[in-house]
């Protein structure tokens, strides 16, 4: 399996099979409450590369109707893995809280989305301290971190009470930047970064309580659809002593309703705070378009959708040129851009007739190419990275008409 891919395909998937599905007929009755347990398998790193572990947890939802609700999900899995430095090792344990919405329901099955923030605890985490002014030495040690756990799944309702389910995200998370504090002061810098796995589940439920009759569903009149937006982005940036900060910015959105559940949707964001330092891809302010598709339905007062939109990270100071002078080196800075995809979900809401409450959540893709330093004159190959990921919620507020 592909870490890198799994969760866009799945996108794809459900956006393209929106087009025929929305009209088959719902089932007619849910509970607020939902029971689960699951077998679950995360990738996790070897030396010998990427391997499967296996695990097993338990799920609580807490359906605000049939299509959207609060779901909770804990996983433990106790192979102890390989430790890695700040990332991973030992056993391993997630807890995510968020949104389930489903995209489609029949009588049989369900397609839903899933958008749930949380943590990821490694017991077993590689670190290290000084132990003399010439070497360090290495231990280990619980680490626990930020993770956004995105994509969905299929459910197959056996009963009205017992259902079936499977589900594939992808889980971005944040290893936090470190510093180790010499023997007799000073420190060394480790930047931090995004990482990124993939995790598979497949689990039973109960909906214990009263079946409650589903709702009348009306559509959302609007095609057009704009508004500002707030964005904080946790991003690893390339200057080397930076390594992975929050990024908050500003911006605009618009959205297009081009055929049924698809419309064109793209963000246009600024983020101004900037890097203390520079490297030849990546320094400075970011401007960010992304445009797209996304995908989903608007029933009565709320709206669920997947996004698929490639676009640009545009930064206003990466390092063009370094020259050695007697004073010390002087470097000069140009505009950068780099191609990005941005995966995740979209979730809104209807408060007023025209008015829309959007919130976004989504690991946007960052591919680095191969560009030329200028060191003394002389014109250096400076190579592209592999996949970066980013991690990034939006909020904002638009008028539909």
């Amino acid at each position: 399996m592909n870490r890198h891919g799994s969760c866009g395909k799945y996108l794809l998937l459900v956006i393209g099979f929106l087009a025929f599905a929305v009209s088959l007929s719902a089932q007619d009755a849910y509970t607020h409450v939902e029971l689960g347990s699951q077998y679950s398998t995360i990738e996790l790193t070897s030396p010998s590369g990427a391997t499967q572990a296996s695990g097993f947890g338990g799920r609580f939802d807490w359906n605000f109707s049939r299509r959207l609700a609060f779901e909770s999900q804990i996983d433990f899995w106790p192979e102890n893995s390989e430790p890695l430095f700040g990332v991973q090792g030992g056993q391993t344990l997630q807890a995510v809280f968020g949104v389930r919405a489903k995209v489609v329901q029949t009588r049989r099955f369900a397609v839903f989305g899933l958008i749930r923030p949380g943590i990821l605890h490694f017991s077993n985490v590689l670190d290290f301290q000084q132990a003399n002014s010439s070497s360090f030495v290495s231990y280990t040690r619980a680490e626990t971190h930020f993770v956004l756990n995105l994509g969905g799944g299929i459910e197959y309702f056996l009963t009205p009470r017992w259902v079936l389910r499977a589900d594939i995200e992808g889980n971005p998370y944040h290893v936090q930047n470190e510093t180790i504090p010499f023997e007799g002061g000073g420190t060394e810098f480790l930047p931090g970064k995004i990482n990124d796995t993939t995790r598979f589940s497949v689990g039973v439920a109960y909906r214990p309580g009263a079946l409650i009759e589903n709702e009348r569903e009306t559509k959302v009149p609007g095609n057009w659809e704009f508004g500002p937006l707030f964005s904080t982005m946790l991003i690893e940036r390339e200057g080397p002593t930076v390594g992975v900060q929050a990024e908050p910015g500003l911006g605009t959105y618009a959205s297009y309703r081009i055929y049924h559940v698809f419309y064109l949707d793209g963000d246009l964001l600024y983020f101004p705070r900037g890097t203390a330092s520079a490297g030849p891809h990546d320094g400075g302010t970011i401007l960010q378009g992304t445009f797209g598709i996304k995908g989903g339905i608007r029933r009565n007062h709320f709206g669920i959708f997947g996004k698929v939109r490639p676009g640009f990270n545009s930064y206003s100071g990466a390092l063009s040129s370094v020259s050695s002078q007697q004073s010390g080196l002087t470097m000069e800075t140009a505009r950068a851009t780099t191609f990005v995809l941005d995966l995740g979900g979209i979730v809104e809401f209807y408060p007023a007739e025209h008015g829309t409450l959007r919130l976004e959540a989504g690991d946007t893709h960052l591919y680095f190419g191969s560009t030329t330093l200028n060191v003394d004159g002389v014109p250096t190959p400076a190579p592209g990275y592999s996949l970066r990921h980013s991690i990034q919620f939006t909020m904002g507020y638009g008028w539909r008409f």
